[in-house]
C-alpha cells in the first residue's frame, strides 16, 4: 500500500495573478488558429493548411513555431495533436533552428535534452539540460518580483529539473569525476551557443514572463487572463486522480471564457518528460479558474499555461524545513 506522503504528491501551477497581452504580431500563429491546429477535433484540411503555415513561420525564424513542430515531431502520434510521426532527426532541426531563432521559449532547452537522453546520447543531453537549468534559475533571479510559487521551493520546476538532470548523470560514461565531466561539456556548449542561449534568456526578460498570455485578437491591449484565487497555485492530487508516474512538465494552450472559471478549452503543446509520464496533468491545467474579463466581438484570451508535477523527493534547491 502506498503512503500517505506518496499519494499526497504536491502539483505546482503558475501562473502570474495578472497576466499582461502579447500583441499578436505578423510573425507568430494566432493562438485561436495553434488551439485548432493542436486539436483532433479540427476539420483535416484546416490543420493541413495551419501545419504548412507553422512550417513557413519556423523556416522564416520564428522560434515559437519551430519548438511546436520539434515537439510535435519528438512525440510523434503519442502527442495528443496526432499530427506526424515521430521522427527525432526532424525534431532534433527543428528545437536546434528554434535555439537559433527569435522568441524561443526556454523550455526548448529541455525538450532537446529529453530527446538526446532518448538517443542514448550523454553528452548533449547533460549539455542542454544544464543549459536550461542556468537559464530558467537565470530568469527567475531576474523575476524575482513575482509572488513565491512554491512553499518548499525557489524554482516552479524544481523537481522535474532534478529528474533531469540525475537521469543525465545515470546516461554519461563512468568517469572518476562526473561533475567535471559535465561542467567541461557545458563549457564546450556555451562557447558555441552562447550567443543564442543570451538572446533566450533576454528575449524571456523582455516579453516580461517566459509566458505571457495571448489575445485572440491583433493588437489587443487589455489585461490579459487573471487566476481567480491566489490558492489555486499548489493543489493535492488526490489519491484516486490520476497521477504522473514521475516529477514532470506540461505546457498548455489555455482558453479562457469571458464569464470567468474553469477553462473553455485546454490543448497540450508540450510534455516532459513524454505524454504518459505528465498524465493527469490536463485535469489539473482545465481546472484553474480564471476571473471574467470583458469579452470583445466574440474574441477569446488565451494563456501558455505551464503546469509542473513535484514529488518534493527530487530538488535541486535546500530543503527549508
Amino acid at each position: 500500500m502506498q503512503s500517505l506522503r506518496t499519494l499526497l504528491l504536491v502539483l505546482t501551477l503558475w501562473l502570474p495573478v495578472a497576466l499582461s497581452a502579447q500583441p499578436v504580431t505578423a510573425e507568430s500563429m494566432p493562438p485561436a488558429e495553434l488551439e485548432a491546429l493542436l486539436s483532433p477535433d479540427t476539420e483535416p484540411a484546416m490543420r493541413k493548411a495551419s501545419l504548412l503555415k507553422l512550417v513557413s513561420m519556423a523556416q522564416g525564424g520564428q522560434g515559437y513555431a519551430a519548438f511546436v513542430l520539434g515537439v510535435m515531431y519528438r512525440h510523434g502520434m503519442d502527442h495528443p495533436a496526432r499530427l506526424v510521426e515521430r521522427d527525432q532527426e526532424t525534431a532534433r532541426y527543428w528545437l536546434e533552428k528554434c535555439i537559433d531563432s527569435k522568441d524561443c521559449p526556454l523550455l526548448a532547452l529541455a525538450s532537446l535534452a529529453e530527446l538526446e537522453l532518448a538517443l542514448g546520447d550523454a553528452k548533449p543531453a547533460m549539455q542542454w539540460a544544464q543549459a536550461w537549468v542556468v537559464l530558467d534559475r537565470e530568469f527567475n533571479r531576474r523575476s524575482r518580483e513575482q509572488p513565491p510559487r512554491t512553499r518548499d521551493a525557489d524554482y516552479q520546476f524544481t523537481s522535474y529539473q532534478a529528474y533531469l538532470i540525475g537521469r543525465c548523470y545515470k546516461a554519461m560514461p563512468k568517469t572518476r569525476d562526473a561533475s567535471a565531466l559535465g561542467k567541461q561539456w557545458f563549457n564546450e556548449l556555451r562557447t558555441s551557443r552562447g550567443p543564442a542561449l543570451d538572446r533566450m534568456l533576454f528575449d524571456s526578460l523582455d516579453s516580461g514572463s517566459t509566458w505571457n498570455s495571448v489575445s485572440g485578437s491583433a493588437g489587443a491591449s487589455e489585461h490579459g487572463l487573471q487566476i481567480s484565487a491566489e490558492n489555486q497555485r499548489v493543489k493535492e492530487v488526490q489519491a484516486d486522480a490520476p497521477q504522473p508516474v514521475s516529477p514532470a512538465v506540461g505546457l498548455y494552450l489555455y482558453r479562457g471564457s469571458p464569464a470567468g472559471g474553469r477553462a473553455e478549452n485546454v490543448e497540450l503543446i508540450e510534455a516532459l518528460p513524454t505524454p504518459s509520464a505528465a498524465r493527469g496533468l490536463a485535469q489539473s491545467a482545465r481546472g484553474i479558474r480564471m476571473r471574467p474579463y470583458q469579452e470583445e466581438a466574440g474574441v477569446r484570451r488565451y494563456a501558455f499555461l505551464p503546469v509542473s508535477y513535484n514529488d518534493w523527493q527530487h530538488s535541486l534547491v535546500p530543503s527549508k524545513k
